[in-house]
């Protein structure tokens, strides 16, 4: 797998002109704080990625205690308590509110930000008055719409009554055939992939440096099998990682249906919950660099034609593996892959491009260069982005 590299950066404008003594100075000003301004910009970079994944992590939990807060808030509202306090009080805030929108002459904007700071604390004291209200109303079981509209409570083993939002069971099984909910996100996984020039490798070290998945070659065109497919494969396994094959595909070779075919015959698929659906790593022919003297519309066809040949096997989408390069030159930018996994190569970035056509990345290799215990030499190093949970599920 040899991704893109990413461009280099270009080289910034120079100024000829002679400087003077001041002009030196302000230049030297300038400079310094430019500098200061990279540095801190580039730690910034770095650190965004890493807190967009813990935002994209927690979102869940805020939602559930969202929900879990709706049926009291709404008892709240609902509540004759609340709603005869909102009527006491709604002619004082609309009176103060026509207040404040007569006081817009000039020089009275900090009186103006005052007045509605002050006009925001009362609707909020109202808030938490009627939060005492309605919870003490609830309490107390009195008023039909209150009686009616307490379901908030923790249920108790063996008893009736409404049990707390729990986060779904990724194990659970799927009933009806209705789609399985989403498993809960969580930090960021690390894990490699090999191939035969990765040699005999020790699985239950790269296990204990961290690894949690690896994606072993399986297939390569139409004739090449790798002859350690099934050491790496099974050992990547029962060393307890979770472990998918891949296709590296050469389209004018042969049709896309016998590739597959002998691809899963090698791979050996099972869908045994340790099993990531098969891999169709797309990249440019290695001979000529070009889309294997395919146009858009025939690489279109032939992926299509592979993707439907997994999937009849298998019940899965295929992961995609590519860069945004390829995507761009052989792809056309397509989006009709949307809904297929995205196994992104890109390195020395601190966040990969998505190519269009998709909405993020699954799956990110980063370096082809990592360092793993139970590995000699350079090895492939991977991320994937939504957390052991998730990782477990695409593999059920």
């Amino acid at each position: 797998m040899k991704p893109e590299s990413p461009d280099q950066p270009g080289t910034p404008e120079t100024n000829d002109h002679v400087s003077t003594p001041e002009e030196t100075d302000d230049r030297g000003l300038r400079s310094a704080a430019m500098r200061t301004d990279h540095t801190l910009r580039s730690a910034v970079d770095r650190v965004r990625p890493t807190g967009n994944r813990v935002g994209a992590w927690l979102a869940p939990l805020f939602e559930r205690i969202r929900q879990w807060l709706a049926p009291l808030i709404r008892t709240i509202q609902e509540s004759s308590a609340f709603r005869s306090l909102q009527e006491k009080l709604a002619p004082r805030l609309a009176e103060a509110r026509q207040k404040l929108s007569a006081e817009d002459g000039e020089g009275r904007s900090g009186s103006k930000r005052l007045r509605s700071m002050q006009l925001g604390a009362a609707v909020a004291a109202v808030g938490v008055v009627g939060l005492i209200i309605g919870g003490v109303s609830g309490q107390q079981g009195q008023g039909d719409e209150t009686a009616q509209a307490s379901p908030v409570q923790a249920a108790v083993p063996g008893q009736g009554g409404n049990t707390p939002m729990a986060s779904p069971d990724p194990n659970a099984p799927n009933r009806g055939g209705a789609p399985e909910p989403p498993a809960p996100l969580g930090p960021p996984v690390e894990g490699i992939d090999v191939s035969n020039h990765n040699g005999d490798i020790d699985w239950k070290q790269v296990k204990a440096d961290g690894k949690e998945f690896s994606f072993v070659l399986a297939s390569d065109g139409t004739s090449f099998s790798n002859p350690m497919y099934d050491e790496q494969y099974h050992g990547a396994k029962d060393a307890g990682l979770i472990t998918g094959a891949y296709h590296f595909a050469r389209p004018d070779d042969s049709g896309a249906a016998e590739q597959a075919n002998r691809f899963l015959d090698v791979a050996q698929y099972q869908n045994d919950g340790k099993t990531l659906p098969p891999v169709l790593d797309l990249e440019v022919d290695p001979n000529s660099g070009g889309c294997y003297n395919k146009s858009v519309d025939e690489m279109h066809a032939w992926t299509d034609e592979f993707s439907a040949t997994v999937k009849d096997r298998t019940g899965h989408e295929p992961i995609i593996y590519a860069n945004p390069s390829f995507w761009q030159q052989c792809m056309g930018s397509t989006d009709s892959y949307g809904d297929h996994s995205l196994w992104l190569a890109s390195y020395g970035v601190d966040e990969p491009q998505i190519p269009n056509g998709f909405n993020d990345w699954d799956f990110w290799q980063y370096s082809e260069s990592g360092s793993v215990a139970g590995i000699e030499g350079d090895t492939d190093l991977n991320i994937y982005d939504e957390g052991i949970e998730r990782l477990r599920q695409l593999a059920s």
